[in-house]
């Protein structure tokens, strides 16, 4: 939520609030003088209230969004690992023994771990129903399609996918640090002044030096639109030139 939105509809609640028990304690022939402050007294305390629970939706909305990014992150991390780094993981998040590759076992678990871009396909899960065990069976996946899912539930073996994967990992404290698929600092730095001086960024900077010249032209502060028109003309002929292709 944005704080100019935020403050308008606070404001608004505040004005609203104010105007009904305004009309409401005059409706019960309270004076105007008593009648305004008690109703800004009201005004005051339905604005708080209103404040204080949008505030309490933004810090929620600002970490589901916060979630959401490192779900994506954790879950493009698993899939870019290697097998081996993949079942090392998961043994220590699943406190699990390792079986062989991306299979993991626990008193009654078997676990297989298939994290790549592509969702599980029912293939995969009818080649993982013949794998002999006593144990319950269990897939831990970013993503599994349709048929597969329902495969699943005729063979008896459940599956954990992105979001309780992501639910899981947290629990245990094992986010990564440095998650594989993200850009180095350096990179990114990089890639933002490439975009920030494209070449084509010239002609943008090139149109509001010329509109700050022309409105030189008509504002009592001449000197300063000048010098500012100047320097956005200078510099688009620097990013013309010098600039990233």
């Amino acid at each position: 939520m944005k704080k100019s939105a935020y403050f308008s509809d606070v404001l608004f609640s505040f004005l609203l609030v104010v105007l009904i028990t305004l009309l409401l304690f005059r409706h019960f022939s309270l004076s105007l003088a008593l009648s305004f402050p008690l109703a800004c007294v009201c005004g005051l305390l339905a604005a708080c209230a209103i404040a204080a629970l949008l505030k309490s939706k933004r810090k929620n909305l600002d970490l589901k969004k916060s979630d959401e990014s490192q779900k994506r992150k954790l879950l493009l991390h698993l899939a870019l690992l290697s097998p081996n780094a993949q079942t090392d993981f998961f043994s220590h998040v699943l406190t699990a023994k390792r079986v062989s590759l991306l299979r993991l076992s626990t008193n009654d678990t078997l676990y297989s771990l298939l994290f790549r871009f592509a969702p599980v396909s029912a293939d995969e899960i009818a080649k993982l129903s013949r794998q002999k065990t006593t144990k319950a069976k269990c897939v831990l996946c970013d993503r599994i399609d349709d048929e597969a899912k329902k495969l699943c539930a005729v063979l008896d073996i459940r599956v954990k996918t992105g979001e309780e994967v992501y639910a899981l990992v947290k629990e245990q404290e094992l986010l990564p640090k440095n998650y594989l698929g993200q850009e180095s600092p350096p990179n990114k730095t990089k890639r933002r002044l490439q975009t920030a001086f494209s070449k084509t960024n010239s002609r943008r900077v090139f149109i509001s030096g010329l509109l700050l010249l022309l409105t030189s032209l008509f504002t009592p502060f001449r000197v300063y639109y000048l010098i500012f028109s100047f320097i956005l003309l200078f510099a688009s002929l620097l990013i013309r030139i010098f600039g990233y292709s």
